[in-house]
Formats: C-alpha cells, sequence, structure tokens
C-alpha cells in the first residue's frame, strides 16, 4: 500500500472513531428496521470501519462517490420501462438512465449510515421524495424490483424524514403494494417463475418498512407457495428449466434470498433452508450453482429456451444473450454475496468472483452480511 493511501486511511480510522464516539446517542436512538440495518447494526457498522483496513476501504469509497452525488439532482421517471424491452429501445434508454439515480442512491444511504452526516441524508430524502411523488407504482415486478434500493434507504431514513414528507412515501408505498398484488394473473406462468420473485421481494420490503403485518404474512404463504412449484429436488428452478440459463437460474434466486433475509431478520424465520415436500430449497439451488460459479462446471445458455424474448435478445446482440455462449461465473456474484449472510463461508467463492480474495470484506454486501447477520441462523422450518 502507497504511503499517501496509507495517511488517507489513517485519517479514515480517525474519523470513524469520532463519529462513532460523539454519534452514539443519536445511533442508539436510530429506528430504522430490518429491511436497512437496526440501530445497533449501524454502531456495528462503524466500529469495523473504524477497526478494519478492509472495511475503511469500502467506508472511504462509499463516502467518496456519495460526495459526488451532493451536486447531483434526482432523475425520476414516470413510468420504469425495462420489462420485455429490447436493449436500444427508446424507453428502455430513458429508463435505464434514470435508473442510474438508485446506483447514487445506495451510496448516499451508506455514506449517511457510517458517517450519519445530515447532508447525505437530506440528499437522499430528496432522491427518494422525487421518485416517490414522480414514479407510477409499476404493475410489472420486472420493472418494480429497480426499486429495491429506494425502499431499503427510506427505510434507513424514514425516522428522520418529516412527518408530511413521510406520509408522501408511506403513500406511494402502500400504492406499489397494491398494485403489483393486483397484477398477479395465476393462468399465466409468471406465477411460478422469477416474475414472482420479484414481485414478493418488493411487496415485503414495503411492507416490512411501513410495519404492515398482514401484508408480510399474506406475502410469506405467497412465497411459500411460489417455492413449493418454482425449486426442484435437484437445485434447479423453473427458470432454468423454462430459460435453459443459468442467467435465470441466477436471477430467481436473487430475489428469493433477499426476501428470505428480510424474513429471517424481521420474523427470526429460516425460509434459505426450509423444505418444500419435494426435497426442495434455498439452499440446495445455490449448491447447484457453485460449481458453475467456480468454474468447476459450464453451462452453455440459452440453447433450449422456450422463451422467444431470449432468442430475440440474442438476435439483437445483446450480451450474455448469444445461445451456446458458456455461463459467465461472475453473473453469479451477487446472488452469492446475498447467500453468504446464510453461509458464511461462501465468503472465499465472492473473494475469487470479486477479484479481491485476500480481503476480509471482498465485497461491501459481505460487510454487511456481517453487521446484519445474527450469531445463530435458526434452521427450522417456518410455521
Amino acid at each position: 500500500m502507497k504511503s499517501q493511501d496509507r495517511q488517507k486511511l489513517k485519517k479514515n480510522f480517525m474519523k470513524f472513531g469520532f463519529v462513532f464516539t460523539a454519534c452514539w446517542f443519536s445511533a442508539v436512538t436510530l429506528r430504522a428496521g430490518v429491511v436497512s440495518l437496526t440501530g445497533p447494526e449501524i454502531i456495528k457498522l462503524r466500529s469495523v470501519a473504524a477497526s478494519s483496513t478492509d472495511a475503511a476501504q469500502w467506508a472511504r469509497l462509499t463516502e467518496e462517490t456519495a460526495d459526488d452525488v451532493l451536486t447531483k439532482t434526482p432523475h425520476p421517471v414516470e413510468n420504469i420501462q425495462s420489462a420485455g424491452k429490447l436493449k436500444g429501445r427508446a424507453e428502455k434508454i430513458r429508463t435505464e438512465k434514470a435508473l442510474d439515480d438508485f446506483r447514487d442512491l445506495k451510496n448516499l444511504e451508506w455514506a449517511y449510515a457510517l458517517t450519519w452526516q445530515n447532508n447525505y441524508l437530506q440528499k437522499a430524502e430528496d432522491y427518494v421524495l422525487a421518485w416517490a411523488k414522480t414514479c407510477r407504482p409499476p404493475e410489472n415486478p420486472i420493472d418494480a424490483t429497480n426499486l429495491e434500493t429506494l425502499i431499503e434507504t427510506y427505510d434507513l431514513t424514514r425516522p428522520q424524514m418529516n412527518p408530511s414528507d413521510q406520509q408522501v412515501v408511506d403513500n406511494w408505498l402502500k400504492s406499489v403494494i397494491d398494485t403489483l398484488f393486483a397484477s398477479e394473473d395465476p393462468s399465466k406462468n409468471n406465477y411460478r417463475n422469477n416474475w414472482q420473485a420479484h414481485r414478493l421481494k418488493i411487496i415485503s420490503m414495503a411492507a416490512f418498512v411501513l410495519g404492515d403485518t398482514a401484508t408480510e404474512q399474506r406475502a410469506l404463504g405467497e412465497l411459500k407457495t411460489l417455492m413449493a412449484v418454482n425449486l426442484n429436488a435437484d437445485g434447479t428452478t423453473f427458470d432454468f428449466s423454462e430459460r435453459d440459463a443459468l442467467h435465470y437460474h441466477v436471477y430467481d434466486l436473487e430475489p428469493l434470498i433477499r426476501t428470505a433475509i428480510l424474513y429471517q431478520r424481521g420474523q427470526n424465520l429460516d425460509l434459505y433452508h426450509w423444505t418444500t415436500d419435494k426435497g426442495a430449497s434455498m439452499v440446495h439451488c445455490v449448491a447447484f450453482l457453485i460449481p458453475y460459479a467456480d468454474k468447476e462446471k459450464t453451462h452453455p445458455e440459452w440453447v433450449h429456451t422456450t422463451v422467444q424474448f431470449d432468442i430475440q435478445r440474442g438476435q439483437n446482440h445483446e450480451k450474455g444473450y448469444t445461445a451456446g455462449e458458456n455461463f459467465d461465473p461472475q453473473r453469479a456474484q451477487k446472488c452469492l454475496e446475498l447467500a453468504q449472510f446464510f453461509e458464511p463461508d461462501l465468503k472465499d467463492l465472492v473473494g475469487t468472483l470479486a477479484e479481491n480474495p485476500t480481503s476480509a470484506y471482498p465485497s461491501f454486501q459481505i460487510l454487511i452480511n456481517e453487521v446484519a447477520r445474527p450469531e445463530i441462523i435458526p434452521q427450522k422450518p417456518p410455521s
């Protein structure tokens, strides 16, 4: 490490150590929920950032990136339009540009958690409010899944928001829930694939932020129904068999595992290890993925897909959609980062995929996992 980098890290240690001490009372009184981090977990995050060189590097990068956002303005769109759209379509280009806001918002969220600085809070609130006032609740869950960062950030900042602004966002979240509940059509196959997984993720996140226990339980029931028809005992998913692509196996598991983390934190239920009547579980589906992630196996993608849109994307020369092209192991990184919450030993594989194998925290998600994970995760079926 270069000497100037050592000096910057030393300054960060001092900075975070000061923030940790000076803001102890503020963090204790914070009432953020399980969608983001609770008050004690934020204290732990700051403590780790003050004591670990690897964690301090993530903290420094997050704050530096968030600083660049402070001079920006949000660019919400009325309609998120990404589902079923080929790359290059005007509405998809417009949506992708607007969704850059959520990358900015994520840095604001965590910079605020790490430093408790009001400028990050205010800018994050500006972004959340701008989207809540502009964006229509998406009917398609593949569009709605993009709201994950916004909901997570709102969970963190909601206790500090003034009541009138809070009511605006709360009402918008309720309309997101209502719109997604109304979108289900059991006559279509999407009730058993990633479409449903993303739908239930956003519904559950919104419900936990709002403290809507009735919606939490309704979504939980639908989630267990989905797992029964989506997950197979051999570790495959319905999406894998339908699309003949690990790309969609991963895209299906990501929202399922994110939702499992939420119910573990919010209701102490271990959905990740829960086994369906036919012997299927998320943990088995992650185990199926691992040999492809660590390059022990390869899989030619899309060869036998039954979905016309997959073929169209290949014909449109979109990266990663060429029939017969082997699955890219790095495509598994996000999924395995989430799974590492339940399986800490996956950290080494994540480190390899992230090209950061020697770090105690090879990705920022691993750092959050370590802070948010309970000492013991109960491995029993939810009632």
